[in-house]
């Protein structure tokens, strides 16, 4: 291969990695304390991933008791993360969308609630 043309393939490689890269963007911090709009108790997330009162069942929320885990996508998809939200036996993910201080969370499409940080 011609000094030249090694140029241009590295070049190109380059652009490729910053461009993938660009995507990888980790998910934002959604560890706080959460008002929550459906006048539900408040939510705590904490940087170990343990979580209080983000189990929501038939759009309500439900504690059966027992500790409570929640897990946020690295991802997004169009826009949107992932939560999955634990409390042996129960499990459920949830659509979550971020903006700033606030998140909502969706099931299925259907909106539950929107949580403020405080």
């Amino acid at each position: 291969m011609r000094p030249s043309h090694r140029i241009v393939v590295t070049t190109l490689g380059v652009a490729a990695l910053t461009f993938a890269l660009a995507g990888c963007a980790s998910a934002p911090s959604i560890v706080g304390i959460w008002s929550a709009s459906d006048g539900s108790a408040t939510k705590t997330i904490n940087e170990d991933g343990s979580c209080s009162g983000m189990y929501y069942n038939a759009g309500k929320v439900l504690d059966i008791g027992g500790p409570e885990t929640c897990s946020l996508s690295q991802t997004a998809n169009n826009g949107d993360y992932s939560i999955v939200v634990r409390q042996p036996p129960n499990q459920e993910t949830l659509q979550v969308k971020i903006d700033g201080s606030t998140m909502t969370l969706y099931s299925g499409g259907t909106k539950l609630v929107t949580l403020t940080k405080q």
